[in-house]
């Protein structure tokens, strides 16, 4: 378990680590490059210094025809430069051509330089041409101990015939280097020390305080007086811990308030719940009276609902219940089609109430309807259209089917007894499917022109309407 002083020394411990380690890392890098930057410009100067004291005729003669004197006096200059500057490993003089490097002088050994002197950096600076006074790779030479080498053109010929080139050795630049590491690393060791024995004191004077607190909390919980004997010290803690005592004063005094108030509220509360208990007998009976007249106006607004809806005579639907019922399977079926309609007309039935009375048109009206109703089942589907119309959905069902079920209410139209002799009743029936993105109306319109057609073929027939076609069912 993680202590507040545990906490606080950890979390003080990450933010000088961070601090201190960044800031170690930028001094580092920042002398370094800084040393490396000098080491490169004095070997420059190394370079340049030692070029200055190389006689270019020497050189030339010794390169060109091998003079022995001459080179004699070059390994002799490029000696006494390493001598002279400790930090010098070796100088060398080279004579580049193209691709071919050779090596005339050095100043180890005898003089006599090996095959394979030039290292493969210097192999690369040589080839890549030598203009001024150029070093290889410093960072490359302080991190792989490596040889830093500095060259220089010898004379002011172009191109350059001859090159002079001087090496530092690494190890010294790797020892400065390794020096410059330990110092950085010291300094952040001591600072995190430094920092931690700061972060103790500081922890312990903080827990000191919030002990304070705590026992304070303590007694004002088990209702103690508070301590008086607390020293300030000055800091954001007193005015915390006198905030505190403040506010538990304010408290024991509104507890005090608060029982008597409670009291209070206690006998309020009997007599309230008395008025209560009669207000809501009162409540009940007057509810249980609405309850009664709600129902029976829902019973009236039902009976009102199915009038609207009804035809008063056949008991059908009326005209406008099928019109909201053909838009619901309109927006049912997406505008993919899937149901097929009937429109049926009884025929002559102007001549039926000119010759037998209303009465007996009324009778033949009821009679269709109910082979209508007995036709379609339990689904209420079958509406008075209008006058001695009457119309039939059928959901699901395709246009064959619809034409097989108009033939079936045809037949037992044409069969059914009728109440005065000598009264034949007969129907006319135009089918016709909605197709798939056809508007409801245009399919109203041809199962209309349909109809129209079994009228004018001499009724009592079937006609079916598929897409401008019209074709005599029966």
């Amino acid at each position: 378990m993680l202590t507040i002083k545990r906490r606080l020394l950890l979390s003080h411990l990450a933010v000088i680590l961070l601090g201190a380690g960044a800031l170690g890392a930028y001094m580092y890098w920042s002398v370094s490059d800084q040393m490396l930057a000098a080491v490169a410009q004095r070997l420059i100067d190394n370079v340049r210094l030692l070029q200055s004291t190389l006689d270019a005729d020497d050189v030339r003669a010794f390169g060109d025809r091998a003079d022995s004197a001459a080179g004699q006096r070059i390994v002799a200059r490029l000696r006494a430069a390493t001598e002279l500057n400790h930090d010098l490993a070796s100088a060398y003089v080279v004579e580049p051509r193209g691709e071919s490097l050779r090596v005339l002088a050095t100043s180890v050994g005898d003089g006599r330089p090996d095959t394979d002197f030039l290292s493969s950096e210097e192999i690369s600076l040589l080839r890549r041409g030598i203009d001024g006074a150029t070093v290889s790779d410093i960072r490359i030479a302080a991190s792989e101990r490596a040889e830093l080498s500095a060259l220089s053109p010898v004379g002011a010929a172009t191109p350059v015939p001859y090159v002079v080139g001087v090496r530092l050795d690494a190890g010294s630049l790797q020892r400065s280097l390794r020096l410059l590491r330990l110092s950085t690393l010291g300094a952040i060791l001591f600072g995190v020390l430094l920092a931690l024995v700061l972060s103790r004191l500081l922890a312990e004077r903080l827990l000191r305080r919030i002990r304070t607190l705590g026992e304070r909390c303590r007694v004002l919980a088990s209702g103690e007086p508070l301590p008086t004997n607390q020293l300030p010290i000055g800091d954001e803690f007193d005015r915390v811990i006198a905030d505190f005592d403040a506010t538990a004063q304010r408290l024991r005094e509104a507890s005090a308030e608060r029982e008597a108030a409670l009291a209070a509220l206690t006998e309020a509360n009997a007599q309230l719940e008395h008025r209560v208990q009669e207000r809501t007998r009162a409540i009940e009976d007057a509810t249980h009276q609405l309850k009664g007249e709600i129902e029976n106006r829902l019973q009236v607004e039902a009976l009102l609902a199915e009038a609207a809806l009804t035809d008063g005579l056949t008991g059908l639907l009326n005209r406008r219940a099928m019109l909201e019922m053909l838009v619901q399977a309109v927006l049912a079926s997406r505008g993919q089609g899937g149901f097929s309609v009937i429109l049926a007309d009884v025929d002559h039935f102007k001549r039926i109430n000119d010759q037998y009375g209303h009465g007996v048109g009324d009778q033949v009206l009821s009679a269709v309807a109910r082979e209508l109703e007995q036709l379609q089942g339990d689904n209420r589907h079958a509406a008075r259209w209008g006058g001695e119309e009457f119309f039939l959905l059928l959901p699901g069902t395709p246009l064959m089917e619809a034409c097989r079920r108009a033939e079936e209410l045809r037949q037992r139209i044409e069969r059914l007894p009728t109440p005065m002799r000598g009264l034949r009743v007969t129907v006319s029936l135009g089918v016709a499917e909605i197709q798939a993105g056809e508007v409801l109306e245009d399919c109203l319109k041809r199962c209309d022109q349909a109809l129209y057609r079994a009228k004018d073929a001499g009724r009592n027939a079937v006609v079916a309407a598929r897409g401008n076609a019209f074709a005599t069912m029966s």
